[in-house]
């Protein structure tokens, strides 16, 4: 009875291995090229080229029929691949990672850098000196004397004396009067429309003249401010 049951084992075993191991090398070849997908090549070459090699060996033991050898062979490319696919993975997860701390710390550098300069540019800005605003030099307009003048509506001798571009000082209307006794009669009467000659060759002395027959004369009553006017 044992000696029939030793040779059923036997034959089961014999019978399974006499099939070719399909299966096992579809699952071989996926997680193969699995690892190849996740560049095992690069990020773990050992375990991928060991599984690589496992599954032509494997490949070459089922074209001579040895499916034992093949199946052995493929068990063996099946766990390298999976080991290459897990490496690579920690690999990429690893290299991702730094690549991420390299893009921070450049980001970091950048940013740094961008405050510094902006706050040298801010020092430069307070170190400029505040622009001051132009003065603006008022100049007096530039009086040109006259040889004539046309009287207006409410004018006397004084006032006209007093123009800039006659004399300047209403105590010199004795000159305009003297220059002018042709039409003037009467120093107080003077006409709207009347042009005066205005005489300009006199001496300090025939200023000072002028001056004093006006102080004198009542006529013109006489400000204060042009009595003490030399």
């Amino acid at each position: 009875m044992l000696r029939c049951l030793f040779y059923i084992i036997t034959a089961l075993l014999l019978s399974s291995c006499a099939k070719p191991p399909l299966q096992e090398l579809d699952a071989a070849e996926y997680m193969v090229g699995r690892a190849y997908a996740k560049q095992a090549a690069e990020f773990a070459p050992a375990e991928y080229q060991a599984a690589k090699t496992a599954l032509n060996d494997a490949r070459a033991a089922m074209r001579d029929s040895d499916y034992g050898d093949a199946r052995d062979s493929l068990d063996f490319s099946l766990q390298h691949a999976r080991r290459a696919v897990v490496l690579a993975e920690e690999a990429q997860a690893k290299r991702l990672k730094e690549e991420k701390e390299q893009v921070r710390i450049e980001e970091e550098v950048r940013l740094k850098a961008l405050q510094e300069r902006k706050q040298k540019a801010q020092v430069t800005e307070k170190k400029k000196p505040t622009p001051q605003p132009k003065k603006v030099v008022k100049t007096k307009p530039k009086i040109v004397p006259a040889s004539a003048y046309v009287v207006g509506d409410g004018e006397n001798l004084w006032t006209i004396s007093a123009q800039p571009e006659v004399y300047g000082e209403g105590l010199l209307w004795p000159l305009l009067y003297q220059a002018n006794r042709d039409q003037i009669k009467d120093p107080r009467q003077i006409f709207p429309g009347q042009s005066l000659s205005i005489r300009r060759d006199m001496t300090e002395t025939d200023l000072e003249d002028a001056r004093q027959r006006a102080r004198e004369s009542d006529i013109f009553p006489v400000p204060p401010s042009a009595e003490t006017k030399q």
